[in-house]
């Protein structure tokens, strides 16, 4: 009896967002792709073809959410660190290449770098060093690490943060970048509690917001959704993350 009253006091304060309804009711924005849980598969070459159709789905969702033929540059972002979006971003960009979209790919999250590790290439020199001035596009851009795709790290100026005074740098980067690519995708770190990610926000077309199943309290979300609203950043709509495959 104890075991099954503290069960349901867990499941009664659980504040999480459990499900589709929930988002959409709560944040109201449309969920643009639902991801299994997959433990152990966070490369691209997914074993089962099935594993793919979920950032399919998301990818077509992406496309019908924005204007048709332009060139457009995405932030992803979470509210809160370790919900799967690094992972999610390194599969999504490569499934949009293999479609056959010209994609870049830009490791914002110059706290946590993860995209580097998931790609198996160099963290530097990077995203830090060519906002600094330190480096030019060329030597920072890694081409074709994937067919279709090429790649921009974190770089490895130490301490570097992105702040108000990089977002002119980082407008004229993203308009001559759109002359090359078709979708220019930042990966983001967490939007509560760092600066950064609103910096990213104010200067791309478009954001997508990702939650991890049954995580952080919806309170938490839904502020990190206001951050973005007032920067008037068009916010495209919601992937919900490593959902229970029964689900």
């Amino acid at each position: 009896m104890l075991g099954v009253g503290v069960a349901v006091l867990m499941e009664y304060f659980d504040t999480s967002f459990r499900n589709v309804a929930d988002v959409e009711t709560r944040l109201k924005l449309p969920v643009l792709g639902v991801i299994p849980f997959d433990p152990g598969h966070e490369d691209h070459d997914h074993p089962d073809p099935a594993g793919h159709e979920p950032f399919r789905v998301l990818h077509t969702n992406l496309n019908l959410a924005l204007k048709p033929g332009q060139p457009s540059a995405l932030v992803l972002f979470s509210a809160g660190p370790g919900e799967g979006k690094s992972t999610t971003i390194h599969r999504l960009t490569r499934l949009m290449a293999g479609a056959g979209e010209k994609v870049l790919l830009i490791d914002s999250d110059l706290r946590r770098p993860t995209q580097h590790r998931l790609g198996q290439r160099p963290k530097e020199p990077g995203l830090s060093d060519l906002l600094l001035g330190d480096r030019n596009l060329d030597e920072v851009l890694q081409r074709g690490v994937a067919p279709g795709l090429d790649f921009i790290a974190s770089g490895g100026a130490s301490g570097f943060t992105l702040s108000l005074l990089y977002v002119n740098r980082l407008r004229e980067l993203i308009a001559g970048l759109k002359g090359r690519y078709d979708k220019i995708i930042f990966d983001s770190p967490p939007i509560i509690g760092v600066s950064d990610a609103s910096v990213l926000a104010s200067v791309v077309d478009g954001a997508v917001l990702l939650i991890q199943h049954r995580r952080n309290p919806q309170s938490m979300v839904v502020r990190a959704q206001q951050i973005v609203e007032a920067i008037k950043t068009p916010l495209l709509g919601v992937v919900l993350n490593q959902v229970p495959t029964g689900s």
